[in-house]
């Protein structure tokens, strides 16, 4: 275990004008199936010491896994540092003595020690709505982080669980789904049986899909799809990226870039989800921060450096070069989903998304390619699935075209596609369809 206040005494007692330490230590236990059988299961410890450091204008940093001779290896930080020019838009750590909400880790969720059994549930659940095979993760995370600047030290343990889960129909083709949960309670809902359940359905009406058509479709995108277009926009909040010109946010505060029923949040309070965190990389308390309010831009995301160039205040979203998101929320509407789909008279109902590439970030024109589940879906009900198909489209347009939003929510999260959110059921108007081959 590294001590973070130790470690920014030595860096200061080199001259230094300012440090941030963070040191993690992850257990992590996974297990891995495929064919309907558990191929591996791992358990694997990792830590790292993350090193800001700052002099004279000039900053540097560095992630540090081998511990051993550590002074020598800041020194040699410095004199790296002494090589580099001055960093204009760097005006210093959050100097703010802060106070941290209480946090105690969910014990039986800590406990949780047997994957084996959970991947035996997501396969029977898979297989109980007909999969002819099943593959997937899931992942047990418990993580100590600890931070130390020079006016500020916390430290926090988290848990978390997160699984996914494919399943293949007779013909190959999958269904998926996945979740992730801080909060041992949501396993009622969510045991992995029945997230298995949801993949096998998918892969039961996918059947044998048919080329899909070109043109202007109502969407629903499940949690999962939606989840991966506002994880691609949400990192766009960061005022690094508006400064840049790589952002939809850029010169969008008080201005509308979506429908009236779109609020969106940045929430790192919630316990519940696998993106909750104490504090920032400057020690900063973390907070819920607005984002998008019916519609209207309300905020972006600041560290303390972005924050006094903009005359703000942080959001307590470090990274200190550039501001991140923890968690995004997008706020719940009134209508149940079924209740949703019964009223499209023609669209699709897409599950899942990837490879999702901009053509131009300011602007937000993007396409993606939806996969495990493309429905057809006619008065009310789905008459086919398709493949083949592309969205080519603008996110603030996307936003904008929002119609109807389901009163339920799902704790999604997937490879690097989605971050862990909380996300509804999302109906969008008129969005264009091109085909991926």
């Amino acid at each position: 275990m590294i001590d973070t206040d130790e470690i920014v005494k030595k860096a200061l007692s080199m001259g230094v004008d300012e440090v941030s330490a963070i040191y993690t230590e992850s257990d992590i236990k996974q297990t891995r199936f495929s064919n309907s059988k558990q191929d591996i299961y791992l358990n694997y410890i990792d830590s790292s010491l993350s090193l800001f450091i700052s002099k004279n204008k000039k900053t540097i940093g560095s992630t540090i896994k081998d511990y051993k001779n550590i002074d020598e290896k800041i020194s040699s930080l410095i004199k790296m540092m002494e090589h580099l020019p001055e960093n204009q838009d760097f005006v210093g750590l959050n100097s703010k003595k802060q106070t941290y909400r209480d946090h105690v880790p969910d014990g039986s969720l800590e406990n949780l020690d047997d994957l084996s059994f959970m991947t035996k549930r997501a396969i029977e659940g898979a297989e109980e709505k007909g999969a002819k095979r099943v593959a997937g993760t899931i992942y047990h995370v418990i993580e100590d982080i600890s931070i130390s600047t020079n006016y500020n030290s916390a430290s926090d343990r988290t848990v978390g669980l997160f699984y996914s889960v494919r399943a293949f129909n007779e013909n190959g083709y999958p269904g998926q789904a996945a979740f992730h949960t801080s909060d041992h309670k949501l396993l009622s809902d969510f045991d992995p049986y029945y997230i298995g359940q949801e993949a096998g359905d998918f892969a039961s009406i996918v059947g044998m899909p048919k080329n899909g058509s070109e043109g202007k479709f109502d969407i629903l995108f499940h949690p999962l799809c939606f989840g991966s277009l506002i994880t691609y926009s949400v990192q766009m909040a960061s005022a690094y990226l508006v400064d840049t010109g790589m952002s939809i946010f850029a010169d969008k505060i008080n201005k509308k870039i979506g429908s009236d029923i779109f609020t969106l949040y940045d929430d790192p309070t919630l316990e519940s989800g696998t993106g909750f965190r104490l504090f920032d990389d400057e020690g900063t308390s973390t907070k819920k921060v607005t984002l998008i309010e019916k519609g209207v831009v309300k905020n972006i995301l600041h560290n303390s450096s972005t924050a006094a160039k903009a005359n703000t205040a942080t959001t307590g979203n470090a990274g200190i070069i550039s501001p991140q998101p923890w968690q995004p929320v997008m706020e719940k509407g009134r209508r149940s989903t079924d209740d949703i789909i019964s009223d499209i008279k023609k669209g699709l109902y897409i599950i899942n998304t990837w490879y999702t590439r901009f053509q131009d970030y300011r602007n937000g024109d993007f396409s993606t390619i939806p996969r495990d589940g493309i429905f057809y879906i006619e008065d009310g009900e789905i008459k086919e699935s398709w493949q083949g198909i592309r969205i080519s489209d603008n996110i603030p347009r996307i936003f904008s075209n929002i119609s109807e939003v389901s009163n339920e929510t799902m704790q999604v999260r997937w490879w690097d596609e989605v971050m862990p959110s909380v996300v509804p059921y999302v109906l969008v108007k008129d969005v264009n369809i091109t085909k991926s081959k």
